[in-house]
């Protein structure tokens, strides 16, 4: 019996995935992405840039004729495919033949250092644009949809280490982790994390989704947290990973309601931490749980306009707790994601915040 069951699990494997494979030319592919036939950045897709070097010795392997690994695309829709495995050199090419970037630091053609595409000798332009030099691999749409999460996972997990938020956007791909990517894009919360542009570590690091995370994981959980944060934020995406229209509304409205209020209250000394006389200018994650998650009460319980009004007052109790208050420190500090200094922090600044109604 368990052999037939292995078999049968065999066969559906065999049978739910349906996979096309063509060569194509660097032109062809550079049109595809212009034409919006291949979307470059879906959600589960990395964030990393590849600099010019790297973008160049893939252009050079091009021209030497080396193979170079296949890219993987799924179908999404009838000629309509999202890049699962091959982003960096998609987008490589195609930034190489809209003249984007010059070529640097090739080690077998140095001749050709400093010209874009339409600079290339004809000969070795022609080639590029019509040689089908790169092979894509296509999950046809009438695929079992989980499989291309599964290949994104399996594709990248050999080479450098997925960060934890890449997993959960692929294993928890839906509506909440839609909403993440949209929320993500608060400005007050780029700037806490230092994020002015996309060759920043914490927008690579996918930092602000986690961020986004992190409060609705606490926010509803942490009086009752029963594992590691990370852990506590893995089961909250599964358990959430569909919410409904008015969920969605509700979750936005708490998140840029308690954001937009921290902001009034602390200002740029919004989660940042307090020593030597002055305030650093890190954002300091556990801090942000605690303001966060004490303001959200402060909002639930209806008093936020009170507290508003109260930042000199707030701000002041805050450096006092980083002065005065050992435990506080200790749960910003140390072992800061176990549900012990979670709770006391977190309770620490709303009694800071209630205290002041």
């Amino acid at each position: 019996m368990e052999n037939l069951n292995v078999l049968k699990k065999f066969t559906l494997a065999q049978e739910s995935l349906v996979v096309q494979q063509s060569d194509f030319s660097l032109k062809i592919i550079s049109e595809m992405v212009e034409n919006g036939a291949v979307d470059i950045a879906p959600h589960y897709q990395r964030r990393e840039r590849w600099d010019l070097n790297k973008q160049s010795s893939l252009i050079e392997s091009f021209i030497l004729n080396v193979p170079v690994p296949p890219v993987y695309l799924s179908e999404d829709d009838y000629g309509i495919y999202s890049v699962i495995d091959g982003k960096q050199r998609i987008t490589s090419i195609r930034s190489f033949i809209k003249d984007q970037f010059p070529l640097k630091d090739l080690k077998k053609f140095p001749e050709l250092n400093g010209l874009t595409f339409s600079e290339l000798p004809p000969n070795i332009k022609n080639a590029l644009s019509v040689r089908p030099y790169l092979r894509v691999v296509t999950l046809l749409k009438q695929s079992d949809p989980d499989l291309k999460y599964e290949v994104f996972l399996r594709l990248n997990t050999g080479g450098e280490k997925l960060k934890a938020q890449e997993i959960r956007n692929v294993a928890y791909s839906g509506r909440f982790n839609d909403l993440l990517f949209e929320l993500s894009e608060n400005e007050f919360l780029k700037d806490r994390l230092k994020i002015n542009n996309e060759n920043s570590n914490a927008f690579r690091n996918m930092d602000d989704l986690e961020h986004v995370l992190r409060f609705f994981t606490l926010n509803e959980k942490w009086q009752n947290i029963g594992n590691v944060l990370s852990i506590e934020m893995d089961k909250y995406m599964a358990e959430n990973r569909n919410p409904d229209d008015r969920k969605v509304s509700d979750l936005r409205f708490i998140f840029n309601e308690t954001i937009e209020s921290c902001k009034l209250i602390w200002n740029n000394k919004s989660f940042h931490k307090y020593t030597g006389n002055s305030w650093r200018e890190q954002m300091i994650s556990p801090l942000y749980d605690a303001q966060m998650v004490a303001t959200s009460r402060i909002i639930i319980d209806g008093n936020i306009s009170t507290i508003k009004t109260k930042s000199e007052e707030i701000l002041e109790g805050t450096k006092q707790l980083f002065e005065n208050d050992f435990d506080f420190v200790k749960s910003i500090s140390q072992a800061t994601n176990n549900p012990a200094n979670i709770s006391i922090r977190i309770n620490k600044i709303y009694d800071l915040l209630n205290g002041l109604i």
